[in-house]
C-alpha cells in the first residue's frame, strides 16, 4: 500500500480501502514467482524434442518395424542356419562313408543276400518230408552258416572211404548240424557224411541220416550239458539224446550224430 496522507479520518479510510482493492503487491509477487519459474525450466522453444512429431511418427514406426524385422531374421538365422546344418549333414554322411567303406558294405550285403537265397533254397528243399541234396549244395550251406568240412584224403568221392562226401544227404540232417552250430556258437568241422566205410542200416550215413563232426571242448561241453545221457552204445560210445530224438554218440575222435 501507499503512504498515509492526512486529510481527515474519512478520507484516510477511503484511501485505505482504495489501496486495499488494488493488488499491486500481489501482482508484483506473482511476477517475481513466474520469473523464477521460467528461469528454472527452459521455455517451450528451447525444450528438446523427446518424441517424434505427428508428421515424423509414421517414419519412426517404419524404422522400428524394420528393426523388429531385422531381429526376427537374425533369430531365424540363428534358429535354422541352413548352410551350417547342411555342412553337419555332409560331415555325418562323410563319417558314415569312412566308417563303413562301401566295398565292405557291398560284400556284407552280398553275403546276406546269398545267405537269404540259400535259406530259401534250403526251405524249399525241406518241405514236409526231407529230400536229398547234392554235395555242392550241402557244402555251400555249411560255408554260409560258418561250418567247415575236412577230408583225410582231400576228396569228395562218395565211394571212397577216405573222402568226405555229402552227396544225397538228407536236408534235415544238414539243417540239424547247422542248428547245432547256431545254438552252441562253437566251431563245427564236419568230417563224415554219406561216403563209404560206415556201418549200414536204415538210419545210417549212407542213408543220409548221420553226420560226423570233430571233437572240441566247446562242442563237447554244449552237448554233454544240454542233452541228457541215454546209455552206452555197443561199441562203448556214450550216448546223449535230445528232446526231438536226435542221438549224439561220442566216439574216440568225433561225434557220430543221428538226426531223425
Amino acid at each position: 500500500m501507499g503512504t498515509y496522507r492526512p486529510g481527515g479520518v474519512i478520507e484516510t479510510a477511503r484511501w485505505y480501502v482504495a489501496e486495499a482493492h488494488q493488488p499491486k503487491a500481489h501482482l508484483a509477487k506473482a511476477r517475481r514467482f513466474e520469473t523464477r519459474r521460467s528461469e528454472a525450466r527452459p521455455s517451450q522453444a528451447h525444450r528438446p524434442e523427446t518424441r517424434p512429431s505427428q508428421a515424423q511418427w509414421p517414419e519412426a514406426r517404419q524404422s522400428q518395424t524394420h528393426w523388429s524385422g531385422t531381429r526376427q531374421s537374425h533369430a531365424h538365422w540363428h534358429g535354422t542356419r541352413p548352410a551350417q546344418n547342411h555342412w553337419h549333414l555332409t560331415r555325418q554322411a562323410q563319417d558314415h562313408w569312412h566308417g563303413t567303406r562301401p566295398s565292405q558294405t557291398r560284400r556284407f550285403e552280398t553275403r546276406q543276400s546269398r545267405a537269404r537265397a540259400s535259406e530259401a533254397l534250403l526251405s524249399r528243399a525241406m518241405p514236409r518230408h526231407a529230400v536229398r541234396v547234392s554235395h555242392a549244395f550241402a557244402t555251400d550251406q555249411l560255408a554260409l552258416a560258418g561250418l567247415t568240412w575236412k577230408s583225410s584224403g582231400h576228396c569228395a568221392d562218395r565211394h571212397n572211404r577216405v573222402c568226405t562226401s555229402m552227396q544225397a544227404i538228407r536236408s534235415e540232417t544238414l539243417v540239424g548240424v547247422i542248428d547245432l552250430k547256431r545254438e552252441s556258437g562253437c566251431p563245427v568241422v564236419v568230417t563224415g557224411g554219406t561216403e563209404a566205410g560206415h556201418a549200414p542200416g536204415a538210419f545210417s550215413h549212407a542213408a543220409g541220416y548221420k553226420i560226423d563232426i570233430r571233437h572240441n571242448k566247446c562242442v563237447d561241453r554244449h552237448i554233454t550239458k544240454k542233452y541228457p545221457r541215454a546209455g552206452v552204445r555197443s561199441d562203448g560210445s556214450a550216448l546223449y539224446r535230445s528232446a526231438s530224438g536226435d542221438i549224439f554218440a561220442s566216439e574216440s575222435d568225433h561225434w557220430d550224430i543221428l538226426f531223425r
